[in-house]
């Protein structure tokens, strides 16, 4: 009632002001897509080079291996593993979280990226015991770029995407909106 009463003097003082159709720029503003694209680009190239790495490391792992200490044959492969895996994870959850905008699964993968992918990227990069070859050390540098890269433009994507879903969840509350929010 306070709503039309409001609505009828508006009118009645502003006339010829069209009514502001409230649902449509909610609606409006849940279209705009605010996935990364630099982030998408660091993505699809990280896709192309994780099998060459996988390859490649997996080759001078079997070449280094006899030359290892019997710890770091242990942490070699165990490291090797690890990062094989969770990249593989990373870079789905990766896809997933910019494309869709979902913020948890954007949120695992800048976590995996920076808890576990980058120091392991690192120590494989600077442990000299581990024996690195040329073709690793290049390899290993040119993930770490990227995994820097990734890092970077996910803190951005995900602090873009996260006020862009709080200023939906805003404007629904102030237009009481009660239609359920993708």
């Amino acid at each position: 009632m306070w709503k039309d009463t409001v609505i009828s003097a508006s009118d009645r003082i502003f006339p010829g002001l069209a009514y502001h159709n409230r649902i449509k720029e909610f609606h409006d503003i849940g279209n705009v897509i605010k996935s990364s694209l630099p982030l998408q680009m660091a993505l699809y190239f990280n896709t192309w080079l994780f099998p060459f790495w996988f390859f490649i490391s997996l080759n001078l792992l079997d070449q280094k291996y006899h030359k290892l200490s019997d710890i770091y044959k242990f942490i070699t492969v165990g490291v090797f593993v690890i990062v094989a895996v969770s990249e593989c994870i990373r870079l789905y959850l990766g896809y997933l979280g910019n494309l869709a905008e979902k913020i948890p699964e954007l949120a695992c993968f800048w976590l995996i990226s920076t808890l576990i992918q980058f120091p392991l990227q690192m120590f494989t990069l600077v442990d000299g015991r581990m024996l690195p070859g040329r073709g690793e050390h290049v390899v290993n540098s040119v993930m770490l770029v990227f995994l820097l890269t990734e890092i970077i433009t996910g803190t951005i994507a995900l602090r873009n995407s996260a006020n862009h879903h709080a200023k939906r969840f805003y404007l629904a509350q102030l237009y009481e909106i009660n239609e359920k929010l993708e």
